[in-house]
């Protein structure tokens, strides 16, 4: 970065450390417990970026959180039960929309209590909000707001609706109507500033606003990657190791785990003396859409070039594999990716990896503006294999590519431009 440009940063930088410096944050995260799923690292990413900032902040999580993580955020444990647990997953609708109500309950209960209990903050952020939170915030910002804290942003980051292969907006369910009327209770407050209703993606702003009116200011992610470790590009097979495809994150049907699997025997068969691994995330069960557990493949659980990832990973694990990885691999399905990001994906761009993706969704915007890969089609094996192929062909140009891009990626995605969103400051 030029000299001028690094100066104007940290300028920007102190004024907004000025501003916030001495205030009090709490995230609410009901469902952080452990280093599986996404929770932690996206807490802890924001957590980092206030605690620079001077702003005393505290996370009110779940109460069978681990130790190391309540200290190291630091974390209070608060609720007991958490929606993101799948406890309302009845077959009966109306027993869903019982449990929606249920939830809904304990989260107003959980923070009233909370609050009473703690001197007032300055700015509220809840980063993971779906219908089963909404109502209970509501509740809470006619009994708190302006005693107990003075700012709440509210982050959608799950569809309301889904995409049809062959259209770009989206198709709503029946609950869609309660989103629409609980959305839109918050309007004067989102009038007047006190509330901020945010997500992180503009397909996902516009799906909002279609359902309600109202268009969610968007967020970066927070959860940059640190620079990696490789002080050189990947190249042919060296002593830097095997080329090596990873895909982060937990595991899941809708991220394409099925496809990727049947892609990766496909590949390995028809290149057994490729120097090249696999790393795959799968510490937690993946559910078919059935119900039934969908099963690492047999035939790649034998083949010593495919690594399963089975244990929690903690920040300095991933960090390790984020700077091991040549190639992420996140061939989400379009239909519940259209609009949803990818924090993977984020992290790979900003640490200068490329990707390769699933075109005519979220994560194709993120690498055509600031990174660099390959597109699929949604669902597609050959796609997918060829992919695979031509990354492992032209491994050295598209490694040059997507470093070369790193920095536009970081500042995309920097703390300032997060914190001065999260806290309304232009």
């Amino acid at each position: 970065m030029p000299k001028a440009e690094t100066t104007d940063a940290g300028s920007r930088a102190l004024d907004l450390a000025s501003r916030v410096a001495g205030k009090r944050l709490v995230i609410v995260e009901e469902a952080l417990k452990t280093h599986v799923a996404h929770w932690y690292e996206y807490d802890r990413a924001v957590c980092d970026i206030h605690r620079a900032l001077g702003v005393e902040t505290t996370v009110a999580a779940h109460t069978e959180i681990s130790p190391d993580i309540r200290d190291s955020l630091p974390a209070e444990p608060v609720f007991t039960h958490t929606s993101w647990d799948h406890i309302y997953a009845h077959p009966d609708v109306w027993r869903r929309y019982v449990g929606i109500a249920h939830h809904n309950l304990r989260v107003y209960r959980t923070m009233n209590l909370f609050f009473s209990a703690y001197e007032s903050f300055d700015c509220v952020f809840v980063p993971t909000v779906v219908i089963h939170h909404m109502i209970g915030w509501r509740a809470l910002i006619s009994r708190h707001m302006g005693r107990s804290f003075g700012r709440l942003v509210l982050l959608f980051r799950n569809n309301v609706g889904s995409y049809a292969p062959d259209s770009r907006l989206p198709t709503f369910k029946r609950n869609s109507v309660v989103w629409r009327h609980a959305l839109r209770s918050f309007t004067p407050y989102v009038e007047s500033g006190a509330v901020c209703l945010a997500t992180d993606s503009e397909r996902l702003a516009t799906e909002y606003e279609l359902v309600c009116g109202l268009r969610p200011v968007v967020f970066p992610s927070p959860r940059i990657a640190p620079p990696p470790k490789r002080s050189s590009g990947p190249g042919p097979a060296t002593a830097l190791g095997p080329y090596t495809f990873g895909c982060l994150g937990p595991a899941r049907f809708e991220k394409g785990i099925g496809l990727l699997q049947a892609a990766m025997i496909r590949f390995l068969a028809a290149n057994p003396a490729a120097d090249v691994r696999f790393l795959i995330q799968w510490n937690q069960d993946v559910i078919n859409p059935d119900g039934s557990i969908h099963r690492p493949d047999p035939a790649l659980e034998a083949d010593r070039r495919v690594v399963f990832l089975r244990d929690q990973i903690d920040s300095e694990c991933y960090e390790q594999l984020l700077a091991d990885i040549d190639c992420m691999v996140l061939p989400y399905q379009r239909e519940s990716y259209f609009a949803r990001i990818s924090g993977v994906a984020v992290e790979a761009v900003t640490a200068g990896i490329p990707v390769i993706y699933t075109e005519d969704t979220w994560m194709e915007d993120l690498v055509r503006g600031v990174g660099a890969g390959l597109s699929i089609r949604s669902g597609d094996l050959d796609s997918l294999v060829d992919a695979l192929s031509i990354a492992f062909a032209k491994r050295e140009q598209l490694a040059s590519e997507a470093r070369a891009r790193a920095n536009m990626a970081r500042n995309e995605h920097s703390a300032e431009r997060f914190a001065n969103l999260l806290w309304g400051l232009p």
